[in-house]
């Protein structure tokens, strides 16, 4: 038997056998458990009034949810990536120099917006899915592959808005903050930051 379930099971013991959480914390501390792991412990049984312990849901994964998941998070980052891209286009033909213009912007415009005719849609009709089918079966909260691509996502968020600030702290240092820059450089900042607020609300641990 594994240490974690071998911590489960005396839990489990413990409470029915009416010991309190403070006395069973106590115990596995002193057995060397350390308070984090005793708390973790408990955390997996309800604080209900009943005369066995209750165990509380735990996330579930399924190939479906991967599928439908996986899928939703791959249309926002190629949404996400031609939003910017587009964007980045449109300030160069507003701010940037003629002279340093691409020859193949225009192709740039089309396939950016393209990719967002096909891909937002589809990011857009499986969010208001997945929301709707949270709220008639809360279980469906608990997805453990929602919570990892929620993660993944804000992982991806924060390092690209660090990446945007140390770009902005280096181009003023060396006295390149010209008009271009900086609207790149707040744009990489909003969608950054607008994507780690939105998949925060996914990691919030669901009610009971």
């Amino acid at each position: 038997m594994r240490a974690s379930d071998r911590l489960g099971a005396f839990v489990a013991d413990a409470l029915r056998a009416g010991h309190t959480r403070p006395e069973i914390t106590a115990a596995l501390t002193q057995a060397g458990w350390s308070e984090g792991e005793a708390r973790k412990a408990l955390a997996d049984w309800a604080e209900v009034s009943y005369p066995l312990p209750v165990p509380r849901p735990r996330p579930a994964v399924s190939a479906r949810e991967a599928l439908v998941y996986g899928l939703m998070f791959v249309a926002l980052a190629i949404s996400v990536f031609q939003a910017v891209n587009l964007g980045f286009a449109l300030i160069d033909a507003w701010l940037g120099d003629p002279a340093d213009a691409f020859v193949w912007s225009d192709w740039r415009e089309r396939s950016a917006l393209a990719s967002l005719v096909v891909f937002a849609p589809l990011f857009l009709l499986l969010n208001l899915r997945t929301a709707s089918a949270a709220r008639a079966d809360r279980s469906l909260r608990r997805s453990a592959v929602r919570d990892w691509l929620a993660h993944g996502a804000m992982f991806v968020a924060a390092l690209t808005l660090v990446g945007d600030l140390v770009s902005a702290i280096s181009a003023a240092l060396g006295g390149g903050l010209h008009p271009d820059f900086l609207a790149k450089s707040a744009l990489v900042a909003a969608v950054s930051g607008a994507i780690y607020l939105y998949f925060r609300g996914f990691t919030r641990a669901p009610e009971a």
